[in-house]
């Protein structure tokens, strides 16, 4: 008897990753499929949303732009794809990944950045952004929940991703 409750308490506590991810993975969709339904659990999606973004946030490296104007406003596709596979191996939440990608573009940047001439009047605010690195790329992200002090102007939801040719540390 003894045996087999530890067989047992072994076999769960070796659970692949895999099978926790994919069971966190179907309670939230299943939560995101109830919110529809219910405000209250809405405001409960809402937050573990919000949670784990924090939660990716905090796990990703501090960056320092050494060289504003590096910045790649126009990034090509294939650049724009090697990001978002970048944003998954860093464990980015899916329901964000799109939008964060699309935000890589100077077409969907707030208007405190939204063209060339606006980003040099605007250079000396760009170091209050609190940026994370994407690993292993000379990319850097925004995020609200990292930036709350930033303006409206400055800041797009759910976050901004600048490329740069060089300047990362």
């Amino acid at each position: 008897m003894l045996n087999k409750l530890c067989t047992t308490i072994c076999h769960f506590l070796c659970c692949p990753i895999q099978l926790i991810v994919k069971i966190w993975r179907s309670l939230k969709g299943y939560v995101r499929a109830l919110r529809v339904c219910n405000p209250s659990v809405r405001a409960v999606a809402d937050e573990l949303e919000r949670d784990e973004i924090e939660r990716w946030s905090s796990s990703l490296p501090q960056a320092r732009v050494t060289r504003w104007g590096g910045m790649i406003s126009t990034p090509d596709e294939y650049l724009q794809n090697n990001i978002k596979q970048a944003l998954i191996e860093s464990g980015c939440p899916a329901h964000i990944l799109d939008d964060l990608v699309k935000n890589c573009h100077e077409r969907n940047w707030p208007s405190g950045l939204s063209s060339l001439e606006t980003r040099q009047h605007n250079r000396r605010h760009y170091d209050r952004y609190n940026c994370k690195r994407i690993p292993g790329k000379q990319a850097v992200i925004v995020l609200p929940c990292d930036n709350i002090m930033v303006s409206d102007d400055m800041m797009s939801e759910p976050g901004l991703i600048m490329i740069f040719a060089h300047g990362i540390e």
